[in-house]
């Protein structure tokens, strides 16, 4: 049986149709946010709180928090340096914003603000370690084989945040999150690829000293191995390595807090006719 030489003319419309139906069905529907910024007159960033070793940790994780909820275009924001000059002046700290209600009024006025974004970076941790030598096969024609080692770097940030509403002082919202980035490298050792028992690489090299071998940054300056569970040690500041991953781990918290901010599916409180 042969198929006709041309459809019929009402296959491409009927086509057309089915293929709309799908695309709408698996688009995403418009949805408000969690909790709406629209309809606010102007948010300000309070300097955040520190529980960590990392002292400038704080500032980042702020910054970071204000570039998104920028980008998300609900409202004017008022940059944490500048509350932070404000509260200076009066000698005052953060959480006085909690309590002192002439205090946070006070603000508000400076700054026609009716909301405080406060929060604060509540941990941070590194972790360096160097595995075991081992050999892999790089020619699987050949058998020709390579001696090396993984190094793994991670870091990891948990921070939270609030919002506060400037007339009454009342908890409007708050959320925490954790997040964290890794990377690790291959690192190959001068060590023959004919060598098949990991008892004989010891001729080689120094097994106790394999963070020389490391492949890393020019400049970098980390030590052999550090857990995470040490708070002692602050390996970003003299690692590229660290320094990406500590940036990487901010974005990754603050993304999943600042989520609560934004619509999605193309919601617009224009098109909903509601800013709250």
């Amino acid at each position: 049986m042969s198929l006709p030489a041309r459809w019929p003319g009402w296959i491409k419309p009927l086509f057309l149709f089915v293929g709309a139906l799908l695309l709408n069905g698996c688009a995403e529907k418009p949805a408000p946010p969690v909790f709406s910024l629209y309809g606010y007159q102007r948010l300000a960033v309070v300097p955040f709180d520190n529980q960590t070793q990392d002292s400038a940790l704080p500032g980042a994780v702020a910054d970071e928090m204000t570039n998104e909820i920028a980008q998300i275009n609900a409202l004017p924001i008022i940059q944490v340096s500048q509350v932070a000059t404000y509260l200076n002046g009066k000698r005052a700290a953060s959480d006085d914003l909690l309590t002192n209600d002439g205090l946070r009024k006070s603000l508000g006025q400076r700054f026609q603000c009716d909301v405080l974004l406060m929060g604060s970076a509540d941990g941070y941790a590194e972790s360096l370690k160097d595995e075991d030598p081992q050999r892999v096969v790089v020619n699987q024609q050949t058998g020709e084989a390579q001696w090396g080692f993984n190094t793994d770097r991670k870091v990891t940030v948990n921070a939270s945040a609030k919002l506060i509403d400037v007339a009454s002082g009342s908890l409007l919202w708050s959320e925490k999150n954790s997040g964290w980035s890794w990377h690790n490298t291959w690192n190959p050792l001068p060590i023959p690829g004919t060598v098949m028992i990991p008892d004989q690489i010891r001729q080689f090299i120094d097994v106790a000293s394999l963070a020389r071998h490391r492949m890393r940054n020019e400049g970098d300056d980390e030590p052999d191995a550090i857990d995470q569970s040490d708070p002692n040690v602050l390996i970003y500041p003299r690692s590229g390595y660290f320094s990406q991953l500590r940036q990487n781990a901010i974005v990754q918290t603050v993304g999943g807090i600042v989520g609560d901010f934004r619509p999605r599916g193309g919601w617009t409180p224009q098109l909903k006719g509601n800013t709250q």
